[in-house]
């Protein structure tokens, strides 16, 4: 079952939330579940129930165990694994799958004449020449990717039937190459 709880300040929500996780669940090995966007918050509010949870009748006693953080996105994704019978990892678009083959596509691609951009960049492998982009480059296409999957699907649609459009007019040149590496992301997906 899914609750929302929202506050105006996150110390009224995270006090309300431990009074809420405060009765155990009937089986002791199920997990709680508490999305969170980011780390930092998860952090904070793991040493913050901990203030409020515990093992000991009066609680308060340093222990917030038993409870998963997962990002809102993740949460959803698993959601929608389980709806459709199958697990969040069987997804051939699942972001670090989508980051690996994409790493993969971008070495295949370096040096050719529509990845002049990307080439450009990354530096076709050159000696020294910034070698650390490779990654994060891969990381931040595969978040661009995923943007348009959500905000601009028109665009995808018509990138996947061989347009170079941007979900209604041409792609501006400069960036056509985004099309191109995902129809080749998208072959490598299968």
């Amino acid at each position: 079952m899914l609750r929302l709880h929202r506050a105006e300040r996150t110390d009224l929500l995270a006090d309300a939330l431990g009074g809420v996780l405060r009765a155990p669940l009937a089986d002791p090995f199920a997990t709680e579940v508490v999305a969170v966007p980011a780390k930092g918050v998860e952090r904070w509010l793991t040493q913050r129930l901990s203030t409020v949870l515990g093992t000991a009748p009066q609680a308060g006693d340093g222990v917030a165990a038993g409870i998963a953080f997962p990002s809102p996105t993740r949460l959803v994704d698993e959601a929608v694994a389980v709806a459709s019978g199958t697990t969040a990892d069987d997804d051939p678009w699942a972001p670090q799958r989508v980051l690996w083959t994409l790493l993969d596509v971008l070495d295949g691609c370096m040096g050719e004449p529509w990845c002049a951009v990307l080439t450009g960049h990354l530096g076709d492998g050159e000696e020294g020449h910034r070698v650390g982009r490779r990654y994060a480059t891969a990381e931040h296409l595969r978040d661009l990717f995923r943007s348009y999957a959500a905000s601009r699907p028109a665009m995808l649609v018509d990138w996947a039937e061989g347009r170079d459009t941007d979900g209604t007019d041409g792609l501006d040149p400069d960036l056509a190459w985004q099309a191109e590496l995902w129809r080749r992301l998208r072959a490598a997906l299968g």
